[in-house]
């Protein structure tokens, strides 16, 4: 149903209408760019607006996490997260005393968030194969 001369596409639909979740299949309010149960991307504008695309990241990380589909996606994490735990490694190491805060500051904060998503990733990815495993699937 296309629009009608001088109204917007919001306009022209249906007062019951609602728009679905690809992720988790719930009905969402048209005018709505991120899914209110699971946070998906649900349009364009949504993953190409500055401060959506955080959002948009966050979800993938989160699905990539919660979710790990195939090897590859925690090979991915693994790719992403050990690089940056090793890096930050560095000025923890380097440092002879506290007063390089900055450095050692990104190491703390960083070292422990790269461990949690690649140990979370990697322990989700084998609870559900084993889980597969066990069913016969």
């Amino acid at each position: 149903m296309s629009p009608a001369k001088g109204q917007t596409f919001q306009e022209s639909q249906e007062p019951g209408e609602s728009q679905l979740c690809v992720c988790c299949v719930l009905p969402n309010e048209t005018s709505a760019n991120f899914c209110s149960a699971c946070g998906a991307p649900l349009n364009s504008y949504a993953a190409t607006g500055p401060f959506e695309r955080l959002f948009a990241e966050g979800h993938a990380y989160r699905q990539a996490v919660q979710r790990p589909r195939s090897l590859i996606v925690v090979m991915g994490v693994w790719m992403i997260f050990g690089p940056t735990a090793f890096v930050s490694l560095i000025p923890l190491l380097a440092a002879k005393q506290v007063d390089d805060l900055p450095g050692v500051g990104t190491g703390l904060v960083l070292i422990p968030i790269s461990v949690v998503m690649i140990w979370k990733t990697t322990q989700n990815y084998l609870s559900s194969r084993l889980t597969h495993s066990r069913s016969g699937i």
